[in-house]
């Protein structure tokens, strides 16, 4: 894996003179594009944006939790499913931690009237059509935070069950040691980035309306929630 990946780009893609269009709806951050650009190695681009073709405001609610303890957590998460009849993803920001949560769903005190499916028991492809097929189910990953597109009542709610920062890997460690300020210049652009497309997971058409719970620990609600606000399409 090349340390920098935006050095490869470009050198083999982007210095061809052929066009590149880049579509999506999270390419800036408050119309700013530098972050997207700067990642995949773009120095000379032209850019605009388009007006999101959804109301968020009546079709989107949007509801901040700070975590006490992890017990506390949890007890809310599982009320918030059982007040919603399942139609919930709840993404997390690992393996390890959605198997922390799926233990605590286990437990035999537990009773569910909708079944919680998990990213790794099957095909992903089967449990995605499961989920949007049979209303009233819980998808649980930490991997579908771009690319699931399930419109209609099956996803009515996402939790965010914490923020996703990227991973202490070696690609990403690479990226830290090459830049000044790692937390503004990596970790938190990625994070707002990857945010956002989570909350995007819950407003696939016109008709859809739901529900977006964001977790945030103490320390980060101090440090990151002006940030937060700033990427949200409702005032939580």
């Amino acid at each position: 894996m090349p340390r920098l990946v935006e050095n490869v780009l470009k050198q083999e893609v982007f210095s061809q003179t052929i066009p590149f269009v880049f579509s999506s709806a999270t390419l800036s951050k408050s119309g700013d594009f530098s972050y997207m650009a700067n990642s995949l190695g773009v120095e000379s681009y032209q850019f605009f944006s388009v007006s999101s073709p959804f109301d968020y405001h009546t079709q989107m609610e949007v509801k901040v939790h700070t975590e006490e303890t992890r017990m506390d957590k949890w007890e809310q998460v599982a009320n918030d499913l059982i007040k919603n009849n399942g139609k919930t993803l709840i993404l997390f920001s690992s393996e390890k931690e959605m198997n922390q949560f799926r233990q605590y769903a286990s437990e035999p005190t537990k009773e569910w009237n909708f079944p919680i499916l998990y990213e790794g028991d099957e095909e992903i492809s089967y449990l995605v059509k499961a989920f949007q097929e049979n209303e009233g189910t819980v998808l649980c990953s930490h991997h579908l935070w771009e690319g699931l597109d399930v419109p209609g009542p099956s996803l009515s709610q996402v939790i965010i069950y914490s923020l996703p920062f990227p991973p202490k890997d070696p690609v990403f460690q690479a990226k830290r040691n090459y830049v000044e300020n790692p937390l503004e210049d990596v970790d938190l652009p990625y994070m707002l980035l990857r945010l956002r497309q989570g909350i995007g997971r819950l407003i696939r058409i016109k008709e859809d309306k739901g529900t977006i719970h964001i977790w945030l620990t103490k320390e980060e609600k101090t440090d990151y929630y002006k940030e937060i606000i700033g990427v949200l399409p409702v005032t939580p």
